[in-house]
């Protein structure tokens, strides 16, 4: 019965769906400039993209807002006068500047898009999957680009450059009088300048607030948090316990840095992270890892006490975020067909079969265990992890164990269901995890966004209409059943007294 509760959710939002735009769409008034420096020319590999799939992804927005996007083109270095988004200074964390484009105006690195917004204005930079899952391979000359690859790049030391720099913008005069000129334009003027200011002083003690909350101890190394990897956890745990609570003693220190997993096969798992931790269940599923992802860079999360009137319907909290499941579903869509790249492709030297033999008899004996061979052209098909114990393998643990042990205070939260609409009940505290885990509640508190986001990134692999409900069937018959429940509870509690939701969907539990 669920799963054709599901099915029926899933064809009823088609209609929904042919009016959601996967286009890179931004404001109407952007202007586009010149590359601040010259990005080096690339070789992009045959990897199931087209030209356009791959610009999309590199600059489709998630929803992550770290600065306003004419902020972030203006802002200056913080001890001289070049840009922040100077081609070398960004080759020089890590991140790979790219062209002028149709998404990328500011000629800024791959994934940093500008989130769509009615006018430039409001646009807003923030990172997208491309920031964290791109990289570039340099050999005799030429630069290999591999998309969905690990990124090299060092998150840290950008957010505390940014932080540097917004600072310095503040309180060097020239400095900010330069970017108050570039920022505003023609609405240039000495009460638009204070303001500018005023918002500039509130934005740097926001980003001084979050560079403390996950700040490492002053015994740790400098570089323990470097290029090509991040306690990407331990960042969404404060994000959702200090910011999204509005309580920055409530945190837990980031000291479990893992490196970035590559993006090819990713929906084709069971389960996702190092740690095993993430369902991978299709339609929904992504979307829920997904939402926390952005969670953790940027995402806006804010939980707080429902008004009175909601209160009196028992709505006990509101849930808001910058999230954008459109962007999301689209992404989600394009890894979908990124495939890995082939050593054939590129000009580097022909593999020494010896050598590969050799290796060959050390990977079957150390290696196959846990990391199976997938053939290139199986890439596609789904498949079951399989789960290692850490004992066995000897790696690092923090990151799993932090996972399991980080607490935190519930706050508002406490005798709420950790589900939201279904599960335990919190008490004053709980796994740090779990908080965020409870704000990605914002797919049961929009079921009908999140599903028609989920459809959006089916769609990238059919070609043909008449295929759509096979498509949805499988995915449907595939849902977990507790998933299903909480969309299916979720919608029925949103439900007014006609029995249709806002997307005029209608659920009869007698079905």
């Amino acid at each position: 019965m669920k799963k054709g509760i599901a099915f029926f959710l899933l064809v009823s939002l088609f209609d929904i769906y042919c009016n959601v735009s996967q286009e890179l769409v931004l404001a109407p008034d952007v202007e586009y400039l010149q590359n601040d420096g010259t990005p080096p020319d690339r070789v992009s590999l045959k990897q199931g993209w087209t030209e356009d799939v791959q610009n999309k992804f590199w600059f489709t927005s998630q929803g992550s807002q770290i600065r306003p996007y004419s902020w972030f083109t203006w802002l200056e270095q913080a001890d001289n006068s070049s840009f922040f988004r100077n081609t070398e200074y960004m080759e020089e964390i890590g991140y790979l500047p790219m062209k002028i484009s149709k998404g990328n105006p500011s000629g800024l690195p791959i994934g940093f898009p500008m989130t769509r917004s009615k006018s430039a204005e409001d646009s807003f930079m923030g990172f997208t999957c491309a920031a964290c899952h791109t990289n570039q391979l340099d050999f005799d000359g030429t630069s290999y680009l591999i998309d969905g690859a690990p990124s090299l790049s060092n998150f840290v030391m950008f957010f505390d450059e940014v932080v540097e720099a917004l600072n310095a913008t503040h309180s060097d005069e020239d400095k900010f009088n330069r970017f108050a000129l570039k920022v505003l334009g023609q609405k240039y003027s000495a009460k638009t300048a204070l303001q500018l200011k005023s918002d500039l002083l509130e934005t740097a003690i926001i980003a001084d607030q979050r560079q403390g909350v996950n700040a490492l101890p002053s015994e740790y190394p400098a570089d323990f948090t470097s290029f090509g990897r991040l306690d990407a956890f331990g960042n969404i745990h404060n994000a959702g316990t200090a910011f999204a609570l509005g309580d920055l003693t409530n945190k837990n220190t980031p000291t479990a840095p893992v490196s970035y997993p590559f993006l090819w096969g990713t929906h084709q798992s069971d389960i996702v992270q190092w740690n095993a931790s993430a369902p991978n269940t299709p339609v929904v599923g992504p979307m829920v890892r997904n939402v926390g992802e952005v969670v953790g860079v940027f995402g806006g999360l804010k939980i707080k006490e429902a008004n009175w009137l909601k209160q009196l319907f028992g709505i006990k909290h509101s849930y808001s975020s910058t999230v954008d499941f459109y962007g999301l579903g689209a992404l989600e869509g394009y890894v979908k067909i990124l495939t890995s790249p082939r050593w054939e492709e590129t000009k580097l030297p022909v593999i020494d079969e010896t050598l590969r033999e050799k290796g060959l008899i050390i990977f079957e004996k150390h290696c196959l265990s846990c990391h199976e061979v997938i053939p290139h052209d199986k890439e596609g098909d789904h498949y079951k992890s399989k789960k290692t114990s850490l004992i066995e393998v000897g790696t690092d643990p923090m990151m799993a164990w932090s996972i399991s042990n980080h607490k935190a205070k519930t706050l508002i939260l406490e005798h709420s269901k950790a589900d939201i609409v279904i599960g335990d009940h919190f008490g004053p505290t709980t796994r740090a995890l779990d908080i965020p885990l409870n704000g990605v509640g914002l797919v049961l508190k929009n079921p009908t966004k999140a599903l028609e986001a989920g459809i959006i990134s089916a769609e990238v692999k059919i070609v043909k209409m008449q295929s759509w409900k096979d498509h949805l069937k499988d995915h449907a018959d595939a849902l977990d059943t507790l998933l299903v429940e909480q969309v299916v509870t979720s919608m029925s509690n949103s439900l007014d007294s006609s029995g249709k939701n806002l997307a005029g969907l209608v659920y009869n539990p007698t079905t």
